[in-house]
């Protein structure tokens, strides 16, 4: 009898475990464009305080672009509009009215619907519990779904690499870094790299260089600056005689974040790049690191250059390559 139940135990832990795999190689894969969300609300509702609530932290301008673009496209639809498709969209917000929760609550269900998918219902009795839910939250569900599509970008890619740059990198730089296939290494010197993707209507690039660690060396974004445009001027050229790439900061400063990143601390700097002597321009990302094994300063940076065009997520996109980069 014993031996019976064993065997009746196990066939139901497999069919459980089969059950299990089987929703997950199922389920289909989120879609939508990065910087996308739906939000699932009330008409009423989304052009009230809750709304005004949601539009007051995601259509912020994001700093340090060439045009005014928010942080995240917001996509209202009614609940009866929320199906099919809609379910499968890759970041959605879902207000959940409950009459007797006295506070409001936020709630992150990944992949609920779909793949690779991130899903926030804050549930609350009424718009003002709603509201502060909402804004007691609003750093943590704006990183977070920025964090999303930063990963989605970096799964993309991975796919799909430029091995053979990575190594050329990597015995050269003594940093790893994931490279898709698409990019191709336009110039490579001892101490500056330079790494590219082109269209016909974008230019996509990636530098790699080093400096020296010296007694006087920060991560401010100030010295940064002043390092990258040293460096710049002389491996950047534009097209015009006497033209090199430079850093704005003018009418558009630089901003600093220091974080830490794959074990390493790490100056992140968003700013504008122009070129001296000529009219080009556009966004920036710079992420540097002390190598105090070294004795170095290791910057990787990306820029687009994309006239008259919104670039968010193409620098977005770029980023997700250079936040794979680590000492080695």
């Amino acid at each position: 009898m014993r031996s019976l139940l064993v065997i009746l135990s196990m066939c139901l832990t497999c069919t459980l475990l089969q059950s299990c795999m089987s929703k997950t190689t199922t389920m289909p894969t989120a879609h939508g464009s990065p910087g996308d969300i739906i939000v699932v609300m009330s008409n009423e509702n989304w052009q009230a305080e809750a709304g005004d609530s949601l539009r007051a932290i995601f259509s912020e301008f994001c700093p340090n672009l060439p045009f005014e673009q928010p942080i995240m496209d917001l996509h209202q639809i009614s609940y009866d509009k929320f199906v099919e498709m809609n379910q499968l969209h890759r970041n959605i917000i879902f207000f959940e009215k409950i009459a007797e929760q006295k506070n409001g609550v936020v709630n992150v269900e990944n992949d609920k619907y779909a793949r690779n998918q991130v899903f926030v219902r804050i549930t609350a009795a009424n718009q003002t519990e709603f509201v502060k839910a909402l804004c007691e939250q609003r750093d943590y569900i704006k990183r977070l779904f920025l964090t999303a599509d930063r990963d989605r970008y970096i799964y993309s890619f991975s796919r799909s690499r430029n091995e053979m740059g990575e190594k050329q990198i990597a015995d050269t730089f003594n940093i790893s870094i994931s490279l898709p296939s698409v990019y191709r290494i336009d110039e490579f010197l001892d101490d500056f790299s330079w790494i590219s993707y082109e269209t016909q209507k974008t230019t996509n690039g990636i530098f790699v260089y080093e400096y020296p660690l010296t007694d006087t060396t920060n991560l401010s974004v100030e010295q940064i600056i002043a390092m990258r445009n040293k460096v710049l001027e002389k491996n950047v050229p534009g097209g015009r005689e006497g033209s090199y790439m430079t850093t704005e900061t003018k009418f558009d400063y630089p901003s600093i974040e220091t974080i830490m990143h794959n074990g390493t601390k790490t100056a992140v700097v968003h700013g504008m790049w122009k070129m001296h002597g000529d009219f080009m321009g556009g966004p920036f990302v710079s992420y540097s690191k002390i190598d105090e094994a070294r004795q170095r300063v290791v910057c990787v940076e990306g820029f687009v250059y994309e006239p008259n065009a919104p670039v968010r997520d193409k620098i977005r996109n770029i980023e997700g390559i250079i936040y794979t980069y680590s000492l080695k």
